[in-house]
């Protein structure tokens, strides 16, 4: 039993301790310092352990492990109607909107998350913040600048690299920069103009030497890959995660089973950024048609890929709010109940390499916890009401966003569609 007492007792009427957990009735946890000390029926919590704590008592909710979103953008405002990639203002400007941003990402119950774009060092500094309390926000893994070739997917941010020597010149400059992950542009992307989404920008040698570099200095490196043959060669060179994977084509997307494969069998997770623009209602991704980019996600599935929660949120009408839109998707495709809360806690946190450290409610773990109303196990809707969550320790209750803005999303959704599409260099 741990020395500590317990400064805090979360109690609820059920607690979902990891997706492939039962359910416990009545059930709490007991945190000190900001980790779980004790977890289970409250009635069975050591009275030594918690004779001293405060007690908050949530009701008919049911608490189960924060949510992971392995893919966001602080700094894009994802409640506009924007279509680019570029980020406008000061590193000072960009430091508050992401602040903002991060305290958002509270809201959708998300105790951890990934941003996957930013100039400078902006992101880290956010990052640091959150860590020390000074503002609120989950727990942040931040890549700064995505690498890219001259002109290529985000250029904007500062990452611009051609060759092997240039490139791991950039690997060097994020580990400078204290990034927790090395994010690449193996393809064009439909938020720049011009880039090509379908079309690899890197050779296989040059995002090996990314990977080789970036291991060197103890760094993950995923990758933006949407064309088929960037997603191939990034594959190859062993990149440790995949983002978008959308099997993009120059006519539409065409899913590789042989690829697929080799993602599974060397154990690449993939982030398919499922959000607001993929659900059936308004439907606005310019990959393909949904059912494609279903039956991709099907594939996948089927091959053993480990998919993973992210939304990319930040991009135009995806606000952090919106969360579970892209769980919606996810069982959409397919998966259960307990599938998609597997990809949305524990399975992530893996794929981020934070498995010692949260995804689940278990002795030893960051006190990182979502109450929600309803059961999650039967019912992934109770995802979208989420009423408190806890983030190391700390409370914060979660604000829902209007019907409104949701309607106000929808009229500008097929603009959205078509102003990527146009980019992209598909449009005619």
């Amino acid at each position: 039993m741990p020395a500590e007492k317990a400064d805090l007792v979360v109690r609820a009427g059920r607690m979902l301790p990891a997706a492939d957990a039962e359910l416990i009735s009545d059930g709490a946890l007991a945190v000190h310092g900001g980790r779980i000390v004790a977890v289970g029926r409250f009635a069975e919590l050591p009275h030594e352990l918690t004779s001293s704590a405060r007690l908050l008592e949530l009701g008919d909710v049911t608490l189960l492990p924060g949510l992971i979103d392995c893919h966001v953008h602080l700094a894009m405002d994802g409640s506009a109607a924007a279509t680019g990639s570029e980020l406008t203002g000061s590193d000072a400007e960009l430091a508050c909107r992401m602040i903002n941003s991060a305290r958002r990402l509270l809201d959708a119950g998300i105790t951890t998350a990934r941003d996957l774009g930013c100039r400078g060092e902006v992101a880290s500094t956010v990052r640091d913040a959150v860590r020390a309390g000074l503002v609120p926000g989950p727990r942040l893994l931040v890549a700064n600048a995505p690498i890219t070739v001259t002109g290529g997917h985000a250029w904007r941010m500062g990452g611009e690299a051609d060759g092997a020597l240039e490139v791991a010149r950039q690997v060097r400059i994020r580990a400078k920069q204290r990034s927790d992950v090395v994010k690449i542009m193996a393809t064009g992307g439909f938020m720049t103009a011009g880039s090509r989404p379908w079309e690899a920008r890197y050779t296989e040698e040059e995002l090996r030497t990314c990977v080789e570099e970036a291991h060197k200095l103890g760094l993950p490196v995923t990758t933006h890959a949407l064309g088929v043959e960037g997603i191939r060669r990034a594959v190859d060179a062993g990149v440790d995660m995949i983002e978008h994977c959308g099997w993009v084509t120059e006519e539409g997307s065409r899913f590789d089973p042989g690829i697929a494969a080799k993602i599974a069998a060397a154990g690449i997770a993939v982030c398919p950024t499922m959000n607001t623009a993929c659900l059936a209602d308004p439907y606005f991704c310019p990959w393909d048609e949904r059912e494609a980019l279903l039956a991709n996600l099907r594939g996948m599935l089927a091959a053993g890929v480990e998919l993973v929660a992210g939304t990319d949120a930040g991009i135009g009408l995806v606000p952090f709010e919106n969360y579970a839109d892209g769980l919606d998707v996810l069982a959409d495709a397919g998966m259960s109940p307990r599938a998609v809360l597997a990809a949305a806690t524990h399975r992530a946190a893996t794929a981020l390499g934070l498995g010692s450290v949260t995804g689940r409610l278990a002795e030893g773990l960051a006190a990182d916890v979502v109450a929600v109303r309803g059961d999650p196990t039967e019912d992934l809707s109770a995802l979208h009401r989420p009423v408190q969550v806890i983030t190391r320790g700390r409370t914060y209750e979660c604000v829902t966003p209007s019907e409104a803005d949701r309607a106000e999303q929808r009229v500008a959704a097929q603009h959205i569609h078509d102003e990527l599409t146009v980019g992209s260099g598909r449009g005619r």
